[in-house]
């Protein structure tokens, strides 16, 4: 018995490897577009906020304030917002606003205009993180929703909410006290009487005020006298003359 030993074609081995080629390049083709939608899928997203999502403080704080995992635009310039409406906002209500989840899941329906916004003045923002003021004098105590709009530093927007529950009333800020005067303080300057000094004396040496005439008045009496002494003589005169 015998046995034959076949060789492999010439052409077998080109033929397998352009086979494999095809094989790759259809796989790449494939797999292209998941590993484009995998980066434009990992958008920057919220990572903590202050007071914590859903947890619990005593009063409703003077800011909130947001962090995410990527840095956040800068808030657009007046003069460009929308609407008078910035880019960027925070915006954080108590729970008598029925409708302030609404902003979210249905923005067309939330009727606001009667609640109270507790944010004060613009939101202000560094980096992944955007804090945002609170007026919260007298704010009540309950559940507060923190409704939030921001974009990422790739231009991607996104807006969300999340709660907090204060536990008491804020408390009435004190007026600024004003100034009193003390009691037991020596009264200012002003109003203290001054000594009298050395000027204010009066003089031993100097004569009174109405002691005597003065100079003036002396030489007016003398020169009246001499006034009348001339006219009595010059009328003494004219009698003498028209005597016979």
């Amino acid at each position: 018995m015998s046995f034959v030993k076949h060789r492999d074609s010439p052409h077998s081995h080109p033929r397998a490897a352009r086979a494999l080629v095809a094989a790759l390049v259809a796989g790449a083709a494939l797999l292209a577009p998941f590993a484009v939608a995998a980066p434009a899928a990992a958008h920057s997203s919220l990572v903590s906020t202050t007071p914590e999502t859903d947890g619990t403080v005593a009063a409703l704080p003077a800011e909130v304030s947001l962090t995410f995992s990527d840095d956040l635009t800068e808030p657009l310039p007046e003069d460009q917002q929308a609407g008078g409406r910035s880019n960027t906002q925070v915006q954080v209500y108590d729970a008598s606003c029925e409708d302030a989840g609404l902003l979210i899941a249905d923005p067309g329906h939330a009727d606001t205009r009667d609640c109270t916004d507790y944010a004060s003045g613009n939101a202000v923002v560094d980096g992944p993180t955007v804090t945002q003021a609170l007026d919260n004098a007298n704010a009540p105590a309950g559940v507060y929703t923190v409704v939030w709009q921001v974009v990422y530093g790739d231009g991607h927007a996104d807006s969300q909410m999340f709660t907090f529950t204060a536990e008491s009333a804020a408390a009435t800020p004190s007026p600024e006290p004003t100034s009193t005067p003390d009691p037991t303080s020596s009264p200012a300057p002003s109003e203290v009487p001054s000594a009298p000094t050395e000027t204010d004396a009066p003089d031993a040496s100097a004569p009174p005020a109405d002691s005597g005439l003065g100079t003036p008045a002396i030489i007016a009496i003398v020169g009246g006298i001499v006034v009348l002494a001339l006219i009595a003589f010059i009328v003494t005169m004219i009698v003498r003359a028209r005597r016979p």
